[in-house]
């Protein structure tokens, strides 16, 4: 038999291989029918999740939360922001650098901070809560 006539009883392929890449054309598909299906189901429940209706006290409750949590934030990035100036500040050689003075420094610089934003420090506090609120006006 000869080797030729076996080769035209062969399937003709081209060289770009294209069953691999329909196969991974189809897998991608997939993949993705499968995310946006996940995506469609969490958007049904939450629609049907039943919607509570927050009450007047709620709502002046939550919005004195917020304002709690950004104040307390706004202290925590000034006490951040005075670490690392207070970094930059020279050492004293006279009366030495011991753990008391560094654990009193930084108990110093806690109720600094914590007084400067509830005092209206520089205005973090107030930009923070109007975002989380939604009383941003743009």
């Amino acid at each position: 038999m000869d080797v030729s006539a076996l080769n035209s009883l062969l399937p003709k392929t081209t060289s770009t291989n294209t069953s691999s890449d329909s196969a991974q054309v189809i897998n991608d598909e997939a993949t993705f029918q499968a995310a946006l299906d996940e995506a469609t189901g969490k958007i049904e429940r939450a629609n049907k999740k039943d919607i509570k209706v927050m009450t007047q006290e709620e709502i002046a409750q939550r919005d004195k939360d917020m304002k709690e949590a950004s104040v307390e934030l706004e202290a925590i990035l000034l006490k951040m922001m005075y670490s690392e100036m207070y970094k930059t500040v020279p050492k004293d050689e006279l009366f030495g650098d011991d753990n008391a003075m560094e654990i009193y420094q930084d108990m110093y610089q806690q109720a600094l901070t914590e007084d400067m934003a509830k005092s209206g420090g520089i205005g973090l506090a107030d930009f923070i809560y109007k975002q989380l609120s939604g009383k941003n006006k743009m």
